[in-house]
């Protein structure tokens, strides 16, 4: 690596070297490095980059041209990006629950938030650190029940949800990916909080602006979604508390000029975690492993981003269900690929993670290895996958229809993507979708009929 000028004229030390005295010394958060030893790896290492409340719209390599995200457009251009893919529950903790143990959330056990993870259920830390990798955490962990410390390596030290700031993660990372890391291949896991933090943003923004405080971003506000105005026949389970309860009583007083405010708004939240990633990434070539590393990208679920007037997450529209999924291994596998055909589903992770390391997948696993999809290798893929949200909803998902389904909800949803990608027409009550719905309702039943549940608790 060639030396560079300082602004005194100085030699500066290699970029390698300066950070890694620099990321060991500042981050006060990385515990101190284990004894190791200089190794060849064999099994790759894996790196599972994730962030929080990112929407598959919102990255400028998918087309929106709101954002400014070029490092996550990076690890697009190195690797393949799956654009149907989804979340298999759209909310934090069920949504980390699939992550880690490849289950579907009425099986983990973790349907909401607060609810805690089945005890003996193994999740990916436990189950890569029993077979010969050392599995290391830093960032967001979230799934209640399980002390992250008793399946990882940890780094990072704070409140359990994630709570610190993502710069303080991608430091410690950046720590651990250019110091000593042991002889064994390493399963990193980096839990990046934002754009999370945008829901903090509507809290103090509940009264409607009147104006807007900074004139100057006037032509910067993006134009309102497609489907702003839409189709008020929604399930209850939606509609109370989305559009009549107290709580969210704030966004039904928010005029057009707040709601392309808080657009705006979201989008900067996203670069401040597409600068982290580029962070990690950087510490990633730095380090010289990047030809040894298979790096995943991906979001436990998306945001409203205005669409049907909503924020936030809990419901099964695109926005909120659909996130990105990215696998990148440069030199290893294809690069600048966009997969618009195959459904993806969040509960694909461990499967395909397993498949790289050379591993079998945690018992019962649910979803299923993206490699070959990724290396082009011809196999028969899914029809259709399934989500899950607020214990009772379903999302039965086809590359050209989706039903939306709440158990004992009298409403439910019809939408034709291929006509109608923004959801703003219902087709459930049109009598000539009667076979579709009977096919996707059959479909459902089947896929539930393979499942597990854990017990519901209180």
């Amino acid at each position: 690596m060639k030396t560079r000028p300082l602004a005194h004229g100085q030699t500066a030390i290699t970029r390698r070297r300066f950070l890694q005295a620099g990321a060991l010394g500042a981050a006060g958060m990385v515990l101190a490095p284990r004894p190791t030893t200089a190794q060849a790896r064999r099994p790759p290492n894996l790196l599972f980059i994730q962030s929080d409340q990112l929407s598959v719209r919102a990255l400028s390599a998918h087309g929106c041209s709101q954002v400014r995200t070029p490092n996550m457009d990076r690890l697009i251009r190195r690797g393949v990006s799956f654009r149907l893919s989804f979340s298999a529950n759209p909310v934090c903790c069920p949504a980390r629950s699939c992550w880690y143990t490849g289950r579907a959330s009425s099986e983990t056990g973790v349907v909401l938030n607060e609810r805690k993870i089945v005890k003996d259920m193994p999740d990916l830390g436990q189950w890569f650190g029993a077979r010969g990798y050392e599995p290391v955490y830093a960032g967001k962990w979230h799934v209640p029940g399980r002390p992250l410390d008793q399946s990882f390596r940890v780094l990072t030290c704070g409140h359990p949800v994630g709570e610190h700031g993502d710069a303080a993660i991608s430091r410690a990372v950046e720590g651990f990916l250019l110091g000593d890391r042991g002889d064994k291949p390493f399963f990193l896991s980096v839990g990046l909080l934002q754009p999370h933090d945008i829901c903090y943003w509507a809290m103090r923004h509940m009264k409607d602006i009147g104006a807007l405080p900074y004139p100057s971003l006037a032509d910067q506000l993006p134009p309102l979604p497609a489907n702003y105005q839409f189709d008020p026949r929604e399930p209850e389970t939606v509609r109370k508390p989305w559009r009549e309860s107290k709580f969210w009583a704030y966004l039904r007083d928010w005029s057009e000029l707040h709601w392309r405010y808080y657009i705006w708004s979201y989008y900067r939240h996203v670069e401040m975690v597409d600068a982290e990633i580029g962070r990690v990434l950087d510490a990633l070539d730095d380090s010289g492993l990047a030809q040894d590393t298979v790096v995943f990208f991906s979001a436990d679920h998306g945001d409203g981003m205005g669409c049907h007037r909503l924020i936030q997450k809990h419901y099964l529209y695109e926005q909120a269900v659909g996130v990105p999924f990215v696998v990148s291994w440069p030199g290893r596998a294809p690069e600048g690929v966009m997969d618009a055909t195959h459904l993806v589903s969040g509960l694909d992770l461990a499967p395909t993670l397993c498949d790289y390391a050379g591993i079998e997948a945690p018992p019962k696993a649910r979803g299923r290895s993206l490699r070959p999809l990724i290396e082009g290798k011809p196999t028969e893929w899914r029809e259709f996958l399934v989500s899950e949200s607020n214990i009772r909803g379903r999302m039965v998902r086809t590359s050209e229809f989706k039903l939306i389904t709440y158990k004992g909800d009298p409403t439910e949803q019809l939408f034709d993507l291929r006509a109608d990608p923004w959801e703003t027409r219902n087709l459930i009550a049109e009598a000539r979708c009667a076979d579709v719905i009977s096919d996707l309702k059959k479909r459902l039943d089947e896929w539930e009929s393979r499942l597990a549940p854990a017990p519901i608790e209180g």
